[in-house]
């Protein structure tokens, strides 16, 4: 019985390890004179790699909204569609509305609501940043009113977020204007994100579609934007259903190539090569990660070269390969694929002929390169 108690205290503690963590804590706000509550999960490895760094989420409206963000941000990192990342949430009960104030003329916080945000940018993010291993990436939900407040960030000529999550936003005077005057004019990457339901007031859809159609058309290359409408949702039930598409969308760079990334980008680009490039300088940059790039990522940049016919890409793609992936057949292949379009069948066998040493990746076999090699032969005698 002894051993069965302990077998169990042991499966609890192992579990313990692995979990995200929730940490209900303090900090101490000279500006509002006062002790703000936050909540903060930290991800499932965070105690266990003391080096890796996380991006960070920093949530308002933590009493409610804390939850929902905290539990698809551990669900969907641990099944690795996103990164795991370190969420904040601000607790602004029972003076919540006195906190995102604004003045009646400038429409820029005001009295309280002035405090709150020098409490959030000079005392708050700091804290984060000094106590918790975070990455470059950062970004910041709200909800109705505070989604409104938290885009003054958005006006700071050095950008604080490179993330914004607006859920069902109740825009103040001049708020669009300067959404859009700022949007237009930023010069660093940054994902902006909104949605409300179908079943919200009609005045709060108008001014939310008035707002979309101006940025769907801005012509900023850095800017991300996306819209989502949830249907038969209200301005509460669209939160859990806006929350999965709004992740999805701020970390598409993080994601593994998809078919639809595939025609909407693989097919466009002039080189698709570059494009995976860049895609992992930006996963390196944002998240502070460095690891292979996946093999599915490698395989639709070679669809996309055969489809383009683009053959001396494989040369650049066959580095990659080597690089990322060196135990694979997939260097070799490559190269023989270069060199056979290209009019080099001699080389192409041989590299063809290289490739029987190595891995196979998926329908890519040594049978395959085989029946390649033979076909060489028999059509140019060798």
């Amino acid at each position: 019985m002894k051993k069965l108690v302990l077998s169990l205290l042991v499966i609890c503690f192992s579990q313990q390890l692995v979990v995200a963590q929730i940490e209900y804590t303090t900090i101490p706000s000279s500006i509002m004179q006062e002790e703000r509550r936050i909540k903060i999960q930290l991800p499932r490895s965070y105690n266990q790699d003391k080096k890796k760094q996380y991006p960070i989420f920093i949530v308002m409206d933590g009493e409610y909204l804390f939850e929902p963000f905290a539990g698809m941000i551990d669900y969907l990192s641990y099944w690795e569609e996103i990164p795991e990342a370190i969420v904040v949430g601000v607790m602004q009960q029972p003076n919540r509305e006195l906190e995102m104030q604004v003045d009646d003329e400038t429409y820029l916080p005001f009295a309280q609501g002035e405090d709150f945000f020098d409490f959030l940018e000079i005392e708050l993010l700091p804290y984060i940043s000094e106590n918790y291993r975070t990455s470059l990436m950062s970004v910041i939900a709200g909800h109705n009113l505070s989604a409104n407040f938290m885009n003054f960030f958005l006006f700071r000529k050095e950008p604080f977020f490179q993330g914004y999550i607006n859920l069902s936003p109740r825009f103040t005077q001049e708020m669009t204007n300067r959404i859009k005057k700022s949007l237009k004019r930023k010069d660093d990457k940054i994902w902006y994100y909104m949605a409300n339901g179908t079943d919200e007031s009609k005045e709060a859809k108008k001014e939310i579609k008035d707002l979309t159609r101006e940025l769907q058309v801005l012509n900023n290359e850095k800017l991300s934007f996306l819209y989502d409408e949830i249907k038969d949702a209200t301005l509460y039930t669209m939160v859990s259903q806006s929350i999965p598409n709004a992740l999805d969308f701020i970390f598409t760079s993080f994601k593994p190539i998809t078919n639809r990334e595939y025609e909407e980008k693989l097919l466009v680009v002039a080189n698709p090569v570059k494009y995976l490039e860049d895609k992992y300088l930006d996963i390196s940059e944002l998240y502070n990660m460095d690891f292979d790039i996946r093999i599915n990522d490698i395989m639709f940049v070679s669809k996309a070269i055969e489809e383009t016919e683009n053959w001396e890409l494989f040369k650049d793609l066959s580095k990659i390969a080597k690089k990322n992936h060196p135990d694979t057949l997939l260097e070799s292949y490559f190269l023989a694929r270069h060199y056979q379009e290209t009019g080099e069948p001699k080389k192409a066998l041989k590299h063809y002929q290289n490739a029987y040493g190595y891995d196979s990746v998926g329908p890519l076999n040594k049978e395959l390169m085989l029946l390649r090699a033979e076909e060489i032969k028999d059509v140019f005698g060798y």
